[in-house]
């Protein structure tokens, strides 16, 4: 579960639990509180209602002024007990139902039915009415009674179902507006750290100099901030170290090669050697041979992720690719191979002129190396777009396996291992390629059908004002 929805349940579970507790609290008290007034009234009716009667013996004599007591005989139900628990008065509406009687402090409800032709008590289709009933025990005279006295309560109960209701669906609504509150104030409290994810993530091997900004409030943010970019300054120091050592490495094994390749130029011209110590002495020296050419390409490697000498400038494309055909223009020929050109004129982009022609060198003479040994065929092209040029350098051959198209510009990926070592591949030669285009803000991109043809696809920022 993402954290920001985990967020949310925390904030919608608390508000819900605390809004919950109030609930019940406010409920108990608003249900509580008229029950409270109705056993206060049957109380004071209970009271009042015995004044109306003048003990006798064991028995109690209704006073002259009987209305009242009839009046409040049809709203209340009442029973009265002398000490025999003989009922020595009961109200009119005892005809309709009976109550039982409950000898404790406090009220309580009954529930009865009293069909609605006997008595009109404001109860449903179904007859079905709730008594609140209270008992007391009140002396009068020298005489103590037995007070029960009830009174029906459908439109309080009415009233409390009402209110469980609201408050449950306002309980509801209430939910609905803690989600989402909490799905927004998870996505306030959440921002800074997506920003700082989007910063991270767009911090890469090559754009390691940038640094996540540093908030004014030196908060848990501040402090991750602060310890990511810390991390990004020795993950900088490190790579820069590699690199360094790197291309120091490949510059000091420049001149003892150059020395061991001297000295085996000079002894293969020899006459006096032996023929197998002479064929020994060659092999040795293709093998320098191709350790000086890997030397030369992680060192060309270094400069270009060392960004040295890159000089922009206007560049004729048109003359630069013709120029560097015509230098392999030999080779293609000796290797039977069908060059198909087609060259637009006055094509210009910005870029440093050797740079590029590396990338055409690399290009060309890897699709002469893995072309076909017969039928082999180059197709090269150079065409102007609306905002960039493209070139495109096709050749038959072997090709690349699709699941290895991804790792072609990977250091020291060759496809065909055994080939590239005869030809003296280092497998650098397509890195440096993509990080020559990459500093001239282009894209390069790699087809193939495995077993018949590669084209490699170079597109450029046009030079403005050339269109």
């Amino acid at each position: 579960m993402k954290i920001r929805n985990r967020i949310t349940l925390w904030i919608t579970g608390a508000g819900l639990l605390a809004g919950l507790l109030f609930s019940i609290v406010i409920s108990f008290e608003l249900i509580e509180q008229p029950y409270e007034l109705l056993d206060g009234e049957l109380d004071s009716q209970a009271h009042t209602l015995l004044t109306g009667f003048t003990p006798q013996n064991d028995n109690l004599v209704p006073q002259a002024d009987m209305a009242m007591l009839h009046s409040l005989g049809r709203l209340y139900w009442l029973k009265i007990f002398n000490k025999k628990q003989n009922v020595v008065y009961a109200s009119t509406m005892t005809k309709f139902t009976e109550l039982p009687l409950r000898k404790k402090y406090g009220g309580y409800n009954v529930h009865t039915t009293i069909p609605i032709e006997a008595a009109s008590l404001e109860q449903d289709d179904s007859g079905e009415v709730t008594f609140r009933v209270r008992v007391f025990s009140i002396p009068l005279g020298d005489q103590e009674y037995l007070v029960q006295i009830a009174r029906p309560m459908e439109k309080l109960q009415e009233e409390i179902y009402d209110l469980v209701l609201s408050i449950t669906v306002g309980l509801i609504f209430f939910s609905l507006s803690l989600i989402l509150f909490g799905y927004f104030a998870a996505g306030k409290i959440l921002k800074p750290i997506a920003e700082i994810n989007t910063l991270a993530r767009d911090i890469s091997e090559k754009t390691l100099d940038k640094r996540i900004p540093l908030g004014r409030n030196q908060d848990e943010l501040y402090t991750l901030s602060s310890s990511l970019n810390q991390m990004f300054d020795r993950l900088q120091f490190s790579f820069q170290r590699q690199k360094e050592f790197i291309a120091n490495a490949a510059h000091e094994l420049k001149t003892p090669i150059a020395m061991q390749r001297l000295f085996f130029d000079e002894a293969l011209q020899r006459d006096d050697l032996p023929g197998d110590f002479k064929a020994r002495l060659s092999s040795q020296s293709e093998i320098l041979f191709r350790l000086n050419r890997l030397v030369k390409n992680l060192l060309d490697l270094s400069t270009l992720e060392l960004r040295e000498t890159f000089a922009l400038k206007k560049v004729d494309m048109t003359r630069l690719v013709s120029a560097v055909l015509s230098e392999f223009k030999e080779i293609i020929q000796t290797a039977k191979i069908q060059l198909v050109v087609d060259i637009e004129d006055s094509v210009f982009l910005h870029g440093d002129e050797e740079k590029l022609r590396r990338i055409l060198i690399n290009l060309i003479d890897n699709a002469i190396k893995y072309n076909y040994e017969e039928n082999g065929e180059i197709q090269l092209s150079l065409r102007k777009k609306t905002e960039e040029v493209q070139v495109n350098i096709y050749n038959k051959g072997q090709g690349i396996p699709a699941d290895e198209l991804h790792k072609v510009f990977n250091q020291f990926y060759r496809v065909e291992k055994s080939r590239s070592t005869i030809f003296g591949g280092s497998g650098l030669g397509l890195t440096i390629v993509k990080r020559i285009v990459e500093l001239h803000h282009g894209r390069i991109e790699i087809d193939s059908e495995f077993g018949t043809w590669v084209r490699v696809s170079i597109f450029l920022p046009m030079a403005h004002g050339t269109a």
